[in-house]
């Protein structure tokens, strides 16, 4: 396909790249399933063994809880007539009629005791009997679920971190997509473009991707951000108190008598809670129009089809014409005034720069990439340009798993691993596709390449950057760095404590909070015209921390199988030995391999 410009994002996607990448997939696929040289037939023969358990179990299950009923049943039914039996008995026991009371407490004994005989003697040998049938069949079931899993192993083990990043890279070769995030990446974002991170101690990356279109750098980040929210806490007191009150007696005259009053007061409280939020960015850095800055948002002025939707469209660029015409505003609405009303990147401040970005194929293309929910998303995306820097995000990219993992596609079952290679592998090209479609839109962007020579091509080596370790350390199990008493989740932060080569010993500190239970009392006004004090339990969060060290390798591969066995050459043993890690069992990731103490 070369690498040829993405003219009209939209179309391009409909007619070439949606069915090229579905074949590419497609092909990808059946070349690891030859190469595994998994029997079909092994593995048939095993999933149906598995189902067939598993149908049985089901079967079972319903039986038992049948019997359950039955048992739950017979017990209401005990203890309605001990209810009865007891209440006529006291009934009759008033009136010293003892030898009806007597007749109907043997007939109630022996009632409940046959009942009761009916539960042990036969519903629960039954239940017994039946759950250790179910447990048979469990443990058979895990035997066949064993053996089929052995059958597509050899095709497990093929798919590897960046099995679709190679294919997306087949289909579309202007992106080329890194093994992982390199200090290399984000230096050149940091140098040519001013990107840099900033050091928050309340955000943690949990994934993050990187690469270059045309040459030009981009990383996608996934951060967990805590914040402070606030929740209301509720607490309530019964209060009694008598009341005189007037009533018509039976002779019609008034009479005052006192009654009883209750009432439940209600009090709340609001205080500070830790809330956390998940986000993606897209950062993307060009020096075409260096001196331009600008942002938008989404807006429903795209989707304009019914006559309320196109007025409101209608008075928008109704606005825009009437800035345009204000000598004191350096706006000037552009001659597609659908575009720059649907866009509504208003607070542009180079509107030469900004022509030059958006000429009218941009323009043309952008709009069509508002409007089409068809193929992609519609306008859901937030656009600011900074200069040379661009950041977007999306719903569509918070949706994103841009690890692409390896478990995503593992199963028992030959079909079923087949349909989650090719669903998950269509909606991650659709959804990272899309994310950088509004780029696209763009020609000048594709046709800038001042330092193609030294931004091309993908990144597999060299030092992973922070970012890279951040992420590694979030795909750990979180109890490896959980505080002791920690009641929310954790942040969890890195720094280099130690390099050597491309092997790191890092620093984890995971933040947390520890919840005291606190108090409050509030008054509150009760029915009887006093004021009445109501406990208010909440909650205070206090921060607390953990540190622990992890050391880190650049495997060199983003095989699992080929990191696997290269654990135990001679080399890696004395990077191991090295950094204290010999005993700890190895978790690959992408293409590092950290550490972390059991």
């Amino acid at each position: 396909m070369g690498h040829e410009e993405v003219l009209s994002p939209v179309d391009d996607y409909r007619t070439r790249f949606r069915a090229a990448f579905a074949n590419d997939l497609v092909a990808v696929f059946e070349g690891l399933f030859r190469q595994s040289g998994v029997d079909v037939g092994a593995n048939r023969a095993s999933v149906r063994a598995v189902r067939g358990l598993e149908a049985a179990i089901a079967r079972l299950e319903r039986g038992a809880r049948g019997w359950q009923g039955v048992r739950f049943a017979l017990t209401l039914v005990a203890i309605g007539v001990g209810a009865i039996a007891l209440v006529w008995v006291v009934q009759e026991v008033m009136v010293e009629d003892f030898g009806v009371s007597r007749g109907v407490g043997v007939c109630a004994f022996f009632g409940v005791a046959g009942v009761l005989g009916a539960i042990f003697g036969w519903v629960n040998p039954r239940l017994r009997r039946c759950d250790a049938v179910i447990e048979a069949r469990r443990r058979a079931l895990r035997e066949r679920q064993a053996a089929a899993w052995r059958t597509v192993a050899p095709l497990n083990r093929l798919f590897r971190w960046d099995t679709l990043a190679e294919i997306v890279m087949r289909t579309l070769p202007i992106l080329a997509i890194d093994r992982y995030v390199s200090r290399a990446r984000v230096r050149q974002l940091a140098e040519r473009f001013g990107w840099r991170p900033a050091p928050d101690e309340a955000t943690s990356v949990v994934a993050c991707q990187s690469g270059a279109i045309n040459g030009n750098p981009w990383v996608i980040v996934d951060t967990l951000t805590q914040e402070w929210g606030t929740k209301r806490y509720e607490g309530t007191r019964v209060i009694t108190w008598r009341e005189r009150t007037t009533v018509t007696g039976p002779n019609g005259r008034p009479q005052t008598r006192w009654v009883v009053r209750t009432q439940t007061l209600h009090a709340s409280v609001e205080k500070p809670i830790p809330v956390y939020r998940r986000r993606k960015k897209l950062v993307y850095g060009n020096e075409a129009a260096p001196d331009l800055h600008f942002s938008r948002v989404p807006n429903d002025l795209a989707d304009a089809d019914g006559f309320l939707d196109k007025l409101k469209l209608k008075r928008a660029i109704d606005r825009l014409e009437d800035r345009s015409r204000d000598p004191g505003d350096p706006f000037t609405i552009l001659d597609n005034r659908v575009f720059d009303a649907c866009f509504a990147a208003t607070d542009r401040d180079n509107e030469v720069q900004f022509r030059l970005l958006y000429t009218p194929l941009a323009q043309q293309e952008t709009l069509k990439l508002l409007q089409d929910r068809t193929f992609g998303y519609g306008d859901d995306f937030t656009f600011v340009k900074h200069g040379t820097l661009n950041l977007l995000a999306s719903d569509h990219l918070d949706a994103l798993d841009i690890d692409a993992a390896p478990q995503h596609f593992r199963h028992y079952d030959l079909t079923d691993i087949r349909k989650r290679f090719l669903d998950y592998g269509v909606d991650f090209f659709r959804c990272l596709y899309f994310s950088f479609a509004p780029l696209l839109c763009i020609p000048l962007y594709q046709q800038h390449r001042n330092f193609r020579d030294v931004y091309a091509g993908v990144i597999d080596s060299g030092e992973a950057d922070p970012l890279e370790h951040e992420s590694l350390v979030n795909a750990l199990d979180e109890a490896c760095f959980r505080p002791k008493g920690a009641d929310t989740r954790c942040i969890l932060k890195v720094t280099l404590a130690a390099q050597t080569g491309e092997d790191a010993l890092l620093t984890v500190v995971a933040h947390a909070f520890h919840g005291h239970a606190h108090k409050d009392v509030v008054s509150v006004l009760g029915g009887d015209g006093r004021w009445h004090d109501v406990p208010v339990p909440w909650v205070e969060y206090r921060p607390i921390s953990r540190t622990v060290t992890l050391p880190v390798c650049v495997a060199g591969t983003a095989d699992p199988a080929a990191c696997a066995a290269a654990l135990g050459t001679p080399e890696w043993r004395a990077r191991l030995r090295a950094l204290k890690a010999g005993a700890r069992a190895p978790f690959f990731r992408r293409g590092l391999v950290a550490f972390p103490k059991p």
